[in-house]
């Protein structure tokens, strides 16, 4: 089976005492029903560390729109819970956090957080540059684009083996914006078919070891772009 998908976080704070977190119950956003299930995100750290990394488990509780029936009665919008896995290193040269579960729960939860404990725990995306990470693939056969405004261009998307190779894909590369590609990358002894992101978000395709996804993400960080006003701190 896939290992799934790793996504990684710019910690811009974090808390020293590693005491259980817990966002505020609220209702789902936009509901007007006094009994609705309470949505909150939770943060609890856990003994061992996996690959240098520490360990945390978070379960996001979130509201979403829905058409359908209940026992016969019409509803539009249930609660969602994920509880996922969660790694992190925080000291004075490590400020990385990875969330084990799909990039839109990943994104959802660090929101969360972020916006209750932002003193005590705030989480940033990163961003990845797809050019270095193409240079030094050993295949990429997969690649979708973001805001093709050209008249000349009719696809938003390539796919073949050694497209990195291809003159009209490394045209396509300069004028478009990547928002995924698949690759194969060569890391240490092994090679991983991977689906990487614009954020970094990594999907394995084949069955790794976390300890291998952890270290492969964390490796992905030297292809970060790191804004201007971040240079600057």
């Amino acid at each position: 089976m896939p290992s799934g998908t790793f996504v990684p976080f710019q910690i811009l704070s974090f808390p020293t005492a590693r005491a259980e977190m817990r966002t505020v119950e609220r209702r789902p956003r936009g509901s007007r029903d006094e009994q609705a299930d309470p949505v909150y995100t939770q943060i609890a750290f856990r003994d061992g560390r996996v690959a240098g990394f520490g360990r945390a488990e978070i379960l996001h509780r979130k509201g979403v729109q829905v058409e359908g029936f209940w026992h016969g009665y019409p509803i539009t919008e249930i609660v969602e819970q994920k509880t996922f896995d969660a790694y992190y290193k925080w000291s004075r040269n490590d400020r990385l956090f990875i969330a084990q579960t799909e990039k839109e729960v990943a994104l959802s939860a660090a929101d969360a957080l972020s916006k209750e404990f932002r003193d005590v725990l705030n989480l940033e995306t990163v961003t990845i540059d797809f050019r270095q990470i193409i240079a030094t693939a050993v295949d990429v056969t997969g690649s979708w684009f973001k805001g093709m405004r050209h008249p000349n261009i009719k696809c938003e998307a390539a796919f073949g083996y050694h497209i990195n190779r291809d003159p009209e894909f490394l045209r396509l590369c300069q004028i478009g914006n990547h928002s995924n590609i698949v690759a194969i990358m060569s890391f240490g002894t092994e090679m991983l078919k991977v689906n990487i992101s614009k954020i970094g978000s990594v999907y394995f395709m084949d069955d790794h070891p976390v300890e291998t996804c952890l270290r492969f993400v964390e490796h992905l960080q030297q292809y970060r772009i790191v804004p201007a006003a971040a240079q600057a701190r």
